[in-house]
């Protein structure tokens, strides 16, 4: 059997590895506009390749009743037991999973390699421009032409076009007929209205509260990071993703920079404070830029508010401070894209319902999740679930 994989990094590599575990004689091309294989998948986890979570939820997706049941097939143990049988070993930071060298670069390397040695032909710094289904599926690139029995696109969405996932091929599954659901850039920076531009480059961190519309709907611990005209940090690109599911409803932000530190607690400590060094009396809990808003967002007045009604204010400023969302970066400023090819174009081992023998794999679909290797746990998963299907 001939196949083609579109796509060589975070779902289409370990694919071609797990189809070629199952049926050694398959034919298995990997095509990849780039010039060297797994890309964005380099980039992930800061570089040392956060692939998986210990403890990945259906809650962490946008589609939790769709992944509940793969979740329970395709558990952390069975990719785990894939790895191994490649030789791969996983060691882990907390939830964080990671391969033993922590080094995404050397990974990627080991899954190129591998897959050669396994009979694997790669067609790099080739680009994909369409294909036609018959008898024989042909895909047409911008050097040939190729006949395959099957082929398997895993071209990611729209999100880190420099590292080669730029959306091209959407227009082209648009043509062919499928459905494609509204493309968000997810788990990336946020806009705020407020003016934080003194603020950039400040880190923090905090307890985070998304309301939207006045109702509470995520919260969550970690560190902030000031941007020019917003915030940036992991928990914040958490809440990019679960804001844009939301649609477009009235969202505030809210961080306490003390969550550890109760209100009252806080107000006497700032009273002390205050007894001692009126001009000082912040300079222990915040830099000098982040202290300054503080203190014009409290509204106090050092004239005309007594050293209680000071510490009182500031205090309730360092617990709330307020943020209303303006919206989230582009694309280019994204981990992962929202939208996608709807899962109501694909049967249960991810075959399209429209095309017979052509496949879809990871981002590709239209299945997103929160930080923490949930994403390239969905990737990891759909190869396996094409795999165990592709020579049945």
């Amino acid at each position: 059997m001939r196949i083609g994989i579109v796509g060589a990094s975070g779902a289409g590599l370990p694919l071609a590895l797990f189809i070629k575990m199952r049926h050694p004689d398959f034919h298995i091309d990997v095509f990849d506009k780039n010039k060297k294989t797994g890309r964005k998948l380099s980039a992930t986890g800061n570089g040392k390749c956060n692939i998986l979570n210990m403890h990945t939820e259906a809650g962490h997706f946008n589609h939790p009743s769709y992944m509940k049941p793969l979740l329970e097939k395709y558990c952390f143990g069975e990719i785990q037991h894939n790895f191994a049988q490649l030789g791969i070993i996983l060691t882990n930071d907390g939830d964080l999973v990671y391969p033993l060298t922590k080094s995404a670069t050397s990974f990627v390397y080991f899954l190129t390699e591998k897959a050669k040695e396994m009979g694997v032909v790669f067609h790099l710094e080739e680009r994909v421009l369409d294909y036609l289904v018959g008898e024989k599926h042909t895909l047409i690139t911008d050097k040939a032409k190729y006949e395959y029995d099957k082929i398997i696109f895993a071209t990611g969405g729209k999100s880190q076009s420099n590292l080669g996932s730029d959306g091209s091929l959407f227009d082209v599954f648009s043509k062919h007929g499928y459905k494609l659901e509204e493309f968000k850039p997810s788990l990336c920076p946020i806009k705020v209205k407020e003016k934080v531009k003194s603020l950039s480059g400040i880190r923090h961190d905090a307890n985070v509260q998304v309301f939207a519309s006045g109702v509470l709907i995520h919260e969550e611990k970690g560190e902030i990071l000031f941007k020019d005209d917003g915030l940036s940090g992991i928990v914040i690109f958490n809440c990019s993703s679960i804001i844009n599911h939301l649609g477009n409803p009235l969202v505030q932000i809210y961080l306490d920079l003390f969550p550890s530190v109760k209100f009252a607690t806080l107000v006497k400590e700032l009273e002390d404070a205050y007894s001692k060094s009126p001009k000082f009396f912040l300079d222990a809990y915040l830099v000098k830029e982040l202290k300054d808003y503080i203190i014009k967002v409290s509204g106090v007045d050092f004239v005309k508010d007594s050293s209680k009604s000071i510490c009182f204010k500031v205090a309730k400023a360092m617990k709330s401070i307020s943020f209303q969302f303006d919206g989230t970066y582009g694309f280019e400023n994204s981990q992962v894209t929202q939208g996608g090819i709807s899962l109501s174009e694909v049967d249960e081992n991810l075959q399209s319902v429209r095309e017979n023998n052509i496949y879809f794999a990871g981002e590709v679909l239209d299945i997103d999740a929160l930080c923490g290797g949930h994403n390239l746990t969905w990737c990891l998963m759909s190869s396996l679930m094409i795999a165990d299907s592709i020579g049945k």
